[in-house]
């Protein structure tokens, strides 16, 4: 099964500044008259594309803080695809100001790395992080994604959204070519120079704060710096700075894009991301747990719990690693990544399946896209490999959120998607593409209990010939 990735799972927030949305067609992003703030991962660029698929544009953007340095330049050529950003725009929905702030920033603990092909969980301060592929971008390392090898024991930038687990699901990860460490949490109870610092997973470092000047507050929510010894769960602190804890400062309308969760932790009982929200009064939002969905309503600053009036469903459930039939069809040369990608299965039927990449506010991640070197459809070839994240729309057609280019070749495809229909021990089509079965497929549950039509399935075919090797019922 191909892993979930990161629009899955990462929100992104848009806090409106008065007190109505304004309408969006399929080209604008919403905007009001005084803008408003976005928060989430960047998923492309030309100008900046976001994790809720609008494009912003940047031109002469002056206001860009990456890592709590001014960026020199051209904003976007200090950016990468997978970093967690803030940006208020104004109200035409162009960018004023950018700031991005790493997560983590310290030593991968030697002997934590598991997993394989980008799939892995490390600890860096105690904490489990976790990467998918495709998901999680890389930079800096050799491989993309890197072996275990080359992550044991390196200092790595971190950039994700915390868990429920408090793990913390890493959208970036950069190999630092320094000592610095940086962590984030709440000061506890001071003793002398000295402090525990909870981070946002729940766990305790020591801080040995006497280089600092002044001292935090016990309850400031502080981002450090300095160095961490992980034997004596020790942190050395340079430098401290108050920080927010959450990306709203004032009552406001408000849309949040990310997994609606049970949080036991809320006062609510139910967040997303960061944010508690109250759907007690959106029914639109009943059976909706677990998935992806666009709130909308109204936050609240006292209470810090976002009202939610309308839920609406955004999870891309369906997924493929398919070799492209056709080089991709651009019909607006002037937009590179709105088109569509045809992908095909050799030794399949009923191809190919044709996937959607749709303009701004619907637009697709291009994991690996960057000023320097731009990924876009112009760039999908007959006979590349390609991962697809995708959904269907209320027009029935497959609308991509995700692309990933392998080169050239498939050695194996996979497919997950609802059943069409299964004879046991000739075929099973899923989406249209109709594979063999033989006495060589093996089956999760092992009874193939759940092979109906309509059920959700996953199907691995290892030698890219046609025939299923796995098949699992979801």
């Amino acid at each position: 099964m191909i892993k979930s990735t990161m629009k899955a799972t990462l929100p992104v927030v848009i806090v409106l500044a008065l007190s109505a949305c304004g309408s969006s067609d399929s080209s604008t992003p919403s905007t009001t008259e005084s803008g408003s703030t976005v928060v989430g991962t960047i998923t492309g660029f030309g100008s900046i594309i976001m994790d809720n698929g609008v494009e912003y544009e940047t031109d002469g953007l002056s206001n860009c803080e990456v890592d709590d340095v001014t960026a020199a330049g051209v904003c976007e050529d200090s950016l990468s695809t997978g970093m967690h950003v803030t940006l208020k725009t104004d109200a035409n929905g162009a960018v004023t100001s950018l700031n991005y702030d790493d997560e983590l920033e310290g030593v991968i603990t030697t002997g934590t790395v598991t997993g394989v092909n980008g799939e892995y969980t490390f600890e860096v301060f105690g904490v489990t992080v976790t990467t998918t592929n495709p998901g999680t971008q890389w930079d800096d390392f050799n491989g993309n994604p890197p072996t275990t090898g080359e992550l044991d024991g390196v200092n790595v930038e971190i950039s994700g959204e915390w868990q429920q687990d408090g793990s913390l699901l890493a959208s970036y990860v950069e190999q630092q070519g320094d000592s610095i460490h940086e962590v984030k949490g709440t000061v506890g109870a001071i003793t002398g120079s000295n402090f525990p610092l909870t981070l946002k997973s729940g766990s305790t470092i020591d801080v040995d704060g006497s280089a600092l000047s002044p001292l935090p507050a016990e309850g400031d929510f502080v981002e450090l710096k300095g160095s961490f010894d992980s034997v004596a769960n020790l942190f050395t602190a340079t430098d401290s700075e108050i920080e927010d804890e959450d990306d709203f400062d004032s009552d406001s309308e408000a849309e949040i894009t990310g997994t609606l969760t049970e949080n036991v932790d809320s006062s609510t009982g139910f967040s997303i991301g960061n944010t508690n929200v109250d759907i007690s009064g959106a029914s639109s939002c009943s059976g909706l747990t677990g998935l992806l969905v666009e709130a909308e309503g109204s936050y609240d600053v006292d209470t810090g719990v976002l009202v939610v009036r309308e839920c609406e469903d955004e999870d891309e459930d369906m997924e493929v690693k398919c070799q492209v039939s056709n080089n991709a069809i651009i019909p607006d040369e002037t937009k590179p990544k709105v088109g569509s990608v045809e992908c095909d299965f050799t030794g399949t039927s009923g191809g190919p399946l044709t996937i959607k990449f749709n303009d701004t506010p619907d637009m697709a991640m291009f994991s690996g896209d960057s000023t320097t070197s731009t990924f876009d459809l112009t760039d999908v070839l007959s006979g590349d490999c390609v991962e697809i994240k995708f959904s269907k729309d209320a027009n029935g057609d497959y609308v991509a959120g995700l692309i990933e280019d392998e080169g050239t070749g498939c050695s194996s495809y996979e497919l997950e998607g609802m059943l069409d229909s299964f004879n046991d021990g000739s075929d099973i089509t899923v989406l249209g593409i109709t594979f063999t079965v033989n006495t060589g497929t093996t089956y999760n549950p092992p009874d193939k209990t759940g092979l109906v039509d309509g059920a959700k399935v996953s199907i691995k075919d290892d030698g890219a010939n046609g025939t299923a090797d796995e098949v699992e019922v979801h």
